[in-house]
């Protein structure tokens, strides 16, 4: 007789029957997981800014004060920051919305009205996140194929787009367009010609300028990728809400949100973080196993909140079989039906992505804070490194060896480990979540499992790595709160003293012969000539209602070298006061003053430095 299975033998069992039942399902969760780190893998090294620890990049303006192209991309964006209050309320807002949306699915019957009411809503915002997903997408796609830089043969080639060829080092030329062996390959004189054109056409960025008055302006520069990108979205957008929603264009906009959220929004502290995720922990069990609405919206709900992944339909072609038989018409049947799809929520992945997204920012912080003089104590801005931009630049990053990495390129890759360590977090969290899901055949609540995987193994790295204190003090609250600070003071200050300066002006006007005369106009006649000429204008403004038209709305693409950077001035007198005794050597050698009014204004003067004629003030 055989002796019954001992506890081991029974685990071992229970894992193979298991494994052999998930097998057919491998390839769908496989896909799962892929799906749930990119938006944050990728999202994450988007949101790169310039840390505390580092010193901002001097920027090179223009003479109207406008700055140069690579500025805007170097420029910090402006996210939102969390507090712990807004900890404590996301879940409690959450899950009014939650409870609301499941009411009303019970109120309807139908959920058809709903859907199209969220797709109108869920249409606009995903105009924007995708419009921004793909100009990225397609922007690294271009740095692959047409790079700015590529090392072959132990040389850096560089870009030369006027000469349309690549320079070495020691000034090879290289007429192809493409990098590494691709290079190499020979093409026809159009055809190279043709491509050179296309790069430049692809790298060429225009000035935007879009002004209405009291409402918006915006002042940026733009590529042709924004606008491919904006007509391909706004066709996906288009599609998904009005024509069909397939599931691969509804994981697209799930992607694009995932993308734009992780960018705008931080949880500003490690602990506002922690006391966020520790909030959702507890929200999530609570709506996935003792109420049905978690599930109930997830499933009625066709908006883009989720992502979907199609389960294998389970039909086998049958070969051999005749056109019409049983076994053929069976698997037509089988492949009729509706296929079982897998499901995400968006909040499983913007969340612990959130913390993700912090993580490799603390990372850049640290890399900063370590290359600094005084390691932890940095009081100003001079003791500092200068920021280096860490975005971008895959491509040239892929085609050119890391011996010959520019200084530019090195910044970009730096060390890891708090990502690295948070992301094996997040998977080991998904993995006991799809596992616990296909053995208990329920849905899970992912946040039970993702949370405590990504915080210990965020405060376990910062433990192990001695890197507490640091973690806790560092911050992401904008600086730019403390600047406009100052600058609303200084804006009162200066407003105070041109009243002062207002008052005075007043106050010293004097009255000649019935007309009063400001004490401007007697001690300087030329800036009284340009104070006549400016109310001049304001005046034929007011009257001309064209040009009234353009103060209020203004709007012009400027390509560039269309513009001189330094407009030309039309001003006939200079505001610069000279006495009598005060002449240059150039007023010496023009002692009559043709052809500049100025010199002739200052020439004729007393020694005292007054005007010829000028008459007496009466007391």
């Amino acid at each position: 007789m055989a002796s019954e299975p001992g506890p081991l033998m029974e685990l071992l069992g229970q894992v193979a029957y298991h494994y052999e039942s998930m097998r057919p399902l491998l390839p769908t969760y496989i896909h799962l997981l892929v799906s749930a780190i990119f938006p944050i893998y990728t999202a994450a090294h988007a949101s790169l800014s310039r840390p505390p620890s580092a010193a901002p990049k001097k920027s090179k303006k223009h003479a109207d004060g406008d700055a140069e192209e690579g500025d805007d991309e170097d420029s910090p964006t402006r996210i939102e920051s969390l507090t712990p209050s807004d900890a404590i309320l996301f879940p409690v807002l959450a899950g009014i919305t939650l409870a609301s949306l499941y009411f009303i699915l019970k109120w309807l019957q139908d959920p058809a009205w709903l859907n199209w009411v969220l797709g109108i809503y869920f249409s606009q915002i995903g105009l924007f996140f995708a419009m921004k997903f793909l100009k990225d997408g397609f922007s690294v796609v271009r740095s692959f194929i047409l790079p700015n830089e590529y090392s072959r043969s132990g040389m850096l080639w560089k870009v030369d787009q006027q000469q349309r060829c690549f320079r070495a080092d020691n000034g090879t030329r290289n007429s192809s367009p493409f990098p590494g062996l691709a290079g190499q390959i020979p093409l026809p004189p159009y055809l190279v010609r043709s491509i050179w054109d296309l790069r430049a056409i692809l790298y060429t960025k225009a000035r935007l300028e879009f002004h209405l008055h009291e409402l918006i302006t915006i002042k940026t520069w733009i590529e042709i990728l924004d606008v491919l990108s904006l007509v391909l979205s706004g066709s996906i957008v288009y599609v998904h809400t009005f024509v069909s929603k397939p599931w691969f264009l509804t994981n697209f906009l799930g992607f694009s949100f995932c993308y734009g959220s992780l960018q705008f929004m931080t949880p500003t502290t490690a602990w506002t973080g922690t006391l966020l995720l520790s909030a959702l922990f507890f929200y999530d069990i609570y709506f996935v196993f003792f109420t049905p609405m978690m599930v109930t919206v997830a499933t009625k709900l066709d908006v883009p909140i989720k992502l979907l992944f199609p389960r294998p339909d389970g039909c086998v072609f049958p070969v051999g079989a005749p056109e019409g038989s049983a076994a053929m018409e069976e698997y037509l049947q089988c492949l009729a039906k509706k296929r079982t799809m897998a499901m995400l929520g968006l909040g499983d992945i913007v969340v612990p992505g959130m913390m993700l997204a912090f993580a490799l920012r603390f990372d850049l912080f640290l890399y900063y804070l370590r290359q600094s003089k005084k390691g932890q104590q940095l009081e100003g801005d001079a003791l500092k490194p200068t920021y280096i931009s860490a975005t971008g630049w895959w491509g040239e990053r892929f085609w050119t060896s890391s011996r010959l990495w520019s200084k530019e390129m090195k910044a970009k890759r730096f060390p890891k480990p708090y990502l690295r360590a948070t992301i094996l977090g997040y998977l080991a969290g998904m993995i006991v979540t799809v596992v616990v899901m296909q053995v208990a055949q329920h849905a899970q609540p992912a946040l039970l499992y993702l949370v405590p995987g990504v915080l210990l193994s965020f405060w376990g790295t910062a433990l192990v790595k001695g890197d507490l204190k640091e973690l806790w003090n560092y911050s992401e609250q904008p600086e730019v709160d403390d600047k406009e600070g100052k600058d609303a003071k200084g804006e009162k200050g200066s407003s105070a003293a041109t009243s002062e300066a207002s008052k005075a002006s007043v106050e010293d006007k004097a009255t000649i012969n019935g007309a009063e005369i400001s004490q401007t106009e007697t001690t300087n006649p030329v800036r009284a000539q340009e104070t006549k000429s400016t109310n001049e204008t304001q005046d034929t403004a007011k009257t001309d209602p064209e040009n009234a038209c353009r103060r209020l709305v203004h709007f012009s693409i400027t390509l560039p070298g269309s513009v001189p950077k330094t407009a030309p001035t039309d001003k006939k007198y200079s505001t610069k006061l000279v006495t009598g005794k005060e002449v240059s050597e150039k007023a010496m050698a023009n002692k009559d003053g043709e052809g500049n009014p100025v010199m002739a204004t200052s020439w004729e003067r007393r020694d005292d430095g007054e005007p010829l004629g000028k008459r007496a003030r009466k007391s």
